[in-house]
């Protein structure tokens, strides 16, 4: 069995994969370079961060458009994200899952990441 800090650090990845998969996929760079896992020394826990230097406009996909007009079509994409990776999180922090489980279900959600781009690269 693992300790419970493995699986706060399981979910943390498995929450970091399930963004890059839902993230808006204009260049890939927001997916690629701008969603990860940062430790907090602070407060003993892992962050997960959207956007920084490498993608500073991460905060206009999420939000509404205020000096653009329509609607963004992007709008609360990582709320959804994080509502629909809830019972997955639930799971991996309770034990639920076994490593093998999670070391599956990560191996499909990288090729599921990996055909998004291979789209992306043919459309590009």
């Amino acid at each position: 069995m693992i300790s419970y800090e493995a699986r706060f650090e399981q979910a943390a990845d498995y929450l970091v994969l399930w963004l890059k998969i839902k993230a808006p996929k204009e260049s890939g760079n927001l997916a690629i370079n701008a969603i990860k896992k940062v430790w907090n020394p602070e407060v003993g826990t892992w962050d997960i961060v959207i956007g920084g230097e490498l993608a500073p406009y991460a905060v206009y996909t999420n939000g509404i458009w205020i000096n653009r007009p329509g609607i963004n079509p992007n709008e609360g994409w990582i709320q959804e994200a994080c509502v629909e990776a809830t019972p997955v999180l639930i799971a991996i922090l309770s034990g639920e899952i076994s490593e093998q489980d999670y070391k599956k279900m990560q191996m499909k959600n990288n090729m599921q990441l990996q055909g998004q781009f291979d789209a992306l690269a043919n459309i590009l």
